[in-house]
């Protein structure tokens, strides 16, 4: 019930990254065709919020769905049991650098909204707002790295290792 909501909740982040890139592109054309009109509409700021909005939404779909690079080179000739210590330790090691950064975004985040910090351009935005996306995409990570090393724990092949947007293999 726990991983299935994981799964969901990084698929629903999926395709909220999915929304925020097409809002790059609706505001770089908004821009574009505003200029032919000679009126000028600065779009830049608003869609550096939307890559990093879906840049960060995007990472635990991404790693679940096995579309983060990957070297095997060692550890796909290693035995089973070696296999396994080597999965066992990446994730480990993942956890620990996600869960650093999150803890760190995160109280970044709240300290921002705090202060009431804006966003130095022309739209004068809280930053609050896009640090959250970035916060909550890494939240959403770290959850789907703890689940899956679980499932790595058990003895089974992580979901990661699955590549299900891949049509070379």
């Amino acid at each position: 019930m726990l991983r299935k909501s994981i799964r969901q909740l990084g698929t629903i982040c999926g395709y909220l990254a999915g929304v925020f890139l097409a809002g790059i592109a609706v505001a770089t054309f908004a821009q574009i065709s505003a200029r032919q009109f000679g009126i000028p509409i600065d779009t830049t700021e608003l869609s550096g919020f939307f890559l990093a909005a879906s840049t960060f939404l995007a990472l635990a779909y991404t790693f679940v769905n096995g579309g983060h690079v990957r070297i095997e080179l060692v550890s796909q000739f290693a035995p089973k049991r070696v296999r396994l210590a080597i999965e066992i330790w990446a994730c480990a090691a993942a956890i620990l650098i996600v869960g650093y950064a999150t803890w760190h975004m995160t109280a970044f985040t709240i300290q921002t909204y705090t202060f009431g910090d804006l966003s130095p351009g022309l739209m004068a935005m809280p930053l609050w707002i896009p640090q959250s996306a970035v916060s909550f995409g890494l939240i959403v990570m770290l959850l789907s790295i703890l689940e899956q090393f679980s499932v790595v724990l058990t003895g089974r092949r992580g979901d990661y290792e699955y590549n299900t947007d891949s049509t070379a293999e």
